[in-house]
């Protein structure tokens, strides 16, 4: 037979791991959304809707200026300067290499600039969508 104290401290117990669970699963049920990932194209067809949000691009460098610490990144149809200089560069980074970008996009007049946080290279194939 169970005295009224130690009973009283199972159910302590047991409401103190449901309640631990339910928090927990919370947690689990909170979405986080996902970084938008973006070609040059897909980003310049309309670039206003994305001023001020950072979020990932990718592209082929098309000419470094490693004095201002910008590079050019383009896609098919469009160009983007990337400004590089809060981001490392990694050693892999050269004109006609894909790489990904993820930084903050900022208008200038009628430029457009996207401030690197980190540079990425790889495989081009990594950063296309499936067919």
């Amino acid at each position: 037979m169970h005295t009224g104290v130690e009973w009283m401290e199972r159910r302590i117990r047991i409401v103190v791991t449901l309640g631990m669970i339910a928090a927990l699963a919370g947690l689990m049920l909170i979405s986080v959304e996902p970084e938008v990932d973006l070609s040059v194209d897909q980003l310049m067809e309309s670039p206003e809707q994305y001023e001020g949000d950072t979020f990932r691009l990718h592209g082929t460098v098309l000419g470094m200026d490693m004095n201002n610490d910008s590079l050019s990144l383009q896609g098919e149809n469009h160009t983007i300067v990337i400004d590089f200089s809060g981001a490392a560069l990694p050693s892999g980074v050269d004109e006609g290499k894909t790489i990904s970008v993820r930084g903050e996009l900022t208008v200038n007049g009628e430029d457009w600039t996207m401030h690197a946080y980190e540079i990425k290279t790889g495989c081009p194939s990594k950063y296309e969508g499936e067919a």
